[in-house]
């Protein structure tokens, strides 16, 4: 049986998201054609997760993400995660993210990709909610609403 991890969504027949992972859960995303996992913030794989990811030949990068209110630092790494994501979508990788239990972090992820794909404002920020159980969002939004993709002009595409 297959075990989907908690809040599991599609962002793009490429790119789909998550909060932690759990040992069951590796056979599912392996099952959606995904060998990379990016892991943000505050969604390190817990050590029982890790010998079923290299199992499965799956690779994890982890990248730091700070408190949404620190946003200089949130700037750093929105940037730097995005053009990670941007990279494996346009080689053909199918990648899963990977967030905390609140999932700020990826829903602020989320919003800067879909505002790079030349999403309204309004509509990257109601997704980014939607995504985020974070009680506190107004810094989550901020945060979107400040983001400059690298190349605004040229919107990637994430496999759709």
């Amino acid at each position: 049986m297959l075990y989907p991890p908690r809040k599991y969504r599609m962002i793009s027949p490429l790119v789909t998201i998550s909060g932690p992972l759990s040992p069951t859960n590796i056979d599912f995303i392996k099952g959606t054609g995904c060998r990379k996992i990016v892991s943000i913030g505050g969604g390190f794989l817990h050590p029982d997760v890790m010998p079923h990811v290299k199992k499965n030949q799956m690779e994890v990068v982890y990248y730091p993400f700070p408190d949404c209110s620190q946003v200089n630092e949130v700037q750093d790494s929105l940037s730097r995660v995005h053009n990670q994501v941007l990279h494996l979508a346009k080689s053909g990788s199918r990648v899963h993210i990977v967030g905390d239990v609140s999932l700020a972090d990826v829903a602020c992820l989320v919003g800067a990709l879909r505002k790079s794909q030349g999403w309204a404002l309004g509509d990257a920020l109601a997704e980014a909610v939607d995504i985020s159980d974070s009680v506190e969002i107004s810094d989550m939004l901020n945060a979107i609403n400040n983001f400059e993709p690298a190349h605004p002009s040229s919107q990637f595409n994430l496999g759709e």
